[in-house]
């Protein structure tokens, strides 16, 4: 057997050893490519991953928005949502006098604060100090008055307190006439619309 020149084989070595050097790399440039091509696949599964929870978020919002819309507006047409409008509780508070059969009222109204954290919880509550003093003839004239400020009343309002006292020393009289002084402090709370209203 004869054994074949190496010169002639040189060239198909060669060959093979480029072709196997070229396959290595393609080896290489494969494998990093695929895992490359993992790590963005796993980067955009969870930008997709993520976009889809704010989707089920937004679509919860939107629910809930949609299921309370009818009661915020409400709320709104009260006037316990936005800017608190004094002008409505002291009419409120000058008509239920008269729908009680009072003798007429006098008030004060404090500037506007924050309502406590107990009462507020997460909410930019804010209430009003009303301060109502009126003569009454008998002491049940008083919760026909508070009857009827609350079926007048354009918002929320809260008794904080009432007092009672004599206007004179002087015996009762048989006569129609107040001889009791009423004192109650009335507490008006509204939410702001906006939190930059309630700042």
């Amino acid at each position: 057997m004869t054994r074949p020149p190496i010169a002639s084989l040189k060239t198909s070595i060669l060959l093979l050893l480029a072709a196997s050097v070229l396959s290595a790399a393609g080896m290489f440039w494969s494998h990093r490519h695929a895992t490359e091509a993992r790590t963005e696949l796993q980067r955009q599964q969870t930008a997709l991953n993520a976009a889809h929870a704010r989707q089920q978020q937004d679509q919860t919002e939107a629910r809930l928005i949609a299921e309370h819309l009818d009661a915020y507006r409400a709320l709104i047409e009260r006037g316990f949502i936005g800017e608190e409008n004094r002008l409505a509780w002291i009419e409120a508070a000058q008509l239920a006098n008269q729908d009680a059969r009072l003798y007429g009222l006098t008030y004060t109204l404090s500037p506007r604060a924050a309502a406590p954290a107990s009462l507020a919880g997460d909410l930019p509550l804010n209430q009003t100090h009303m301060l109502v003093n009126m003569p009454v003839l008998v002491e049940t004239d008083l919760p026909r008055f508070i009857d009827a400020l609350r079926a007048r009343a354009p918002g929320v309002f809260r008794v904080s307190e009432c007092r009672l006292s004599r206007i004179t020393d002087a015996p009762p009289q048989p006569v129609n006439r107040p001889e009791l002084d009423a004192e109650c402090e009335l507490r008006w709370f509204t939410v702001a619309a906006d939190v930059r209203e309630s700042q």
